[in-house]
């Protein structure tokens, strides 16, 4: 667990530095690049996925692993967030919410890092709502496309990430108020 140089770390650095790539084609999208911009964005997605599944099926995990690939995956949606918010049609509520629950959780992991020196690993609601997040970009960078309208499809995916937004943000809040206090469970009676 002490391993720092792993692979999967190596791929969340990647995913890091592909964000740039990622902005600048967005933000110069034309028919020209587009294809480029979907490759790319998929690729980098795909890492996030290909480091977990190297991590935990072939000893790789690091407590450096833990901190970040869920840093280089608020970095990666909050680049596009922005990008998508201030030049495009991403709704600002939502960029919010995601930016305000992504800071609580950082915050809190902070937190339980420097008082007890733990590192808590992704909860599973967490990487689906990643996953969720990352279909909406996707959609959302999609649309980007001149001869694409998916206003329903970014319609439902927005009212279904909202809801997987609040669901996950509760769900991290039960895990530090447990290692917080020291708890297995929760009790709301005292």
């Amino acid at each position: 667990m002490n391993k720092t140089i792993t692979l999967p770390n190596i791929l969340s650095l990647l995913r890091i530095f592909m964000i740039p790539p990622i902005i600048f084609l967005m933000i110069n999208v034309n028919d020209r690049i587009f294809p480029y911009l979907i490759v790319v964005y998929v690729f980098t997605v795909f890492l996030d996925f290909l480091d977990g599944f190297i991590a935990r099926n072939f000893s790789q995990e690091s407590d450096l692993g833990k901190i970040i690939d869920p840093l280089a995956d608020k970095f990666l949606v909050l680049s596009i967030l922005l990008t998508l918010t201030i030049k495009f049609d991403f709704p600002v509520w939502l960029a919010v919410f995601i930016v305000l629950r992504d800071a609580l959780i950082l915050w809190a992991s902070l937190i339980l890092f420097t008082s007890k020196k733990i590192v808590k690993p992704s909860l599973v609601i967490g990487k689906f709502t990643f996953g969720l997040l990352s279909l909406l970009l996707f959609v959302f960078i999609v649309d980007l496309h001149e001869k694409v309208d998916l206003l329903l499809l970014k319609r439902f995916l927005i009212v279904l990430s909202s809801a997987f937004l609040l669901w996950s943000w509760f769900e991290y809040l039960l895990v530090y108020l447990r290692e917080k206090n020291g708890q297995k469970k929760l009790n709301f009676n005292s």
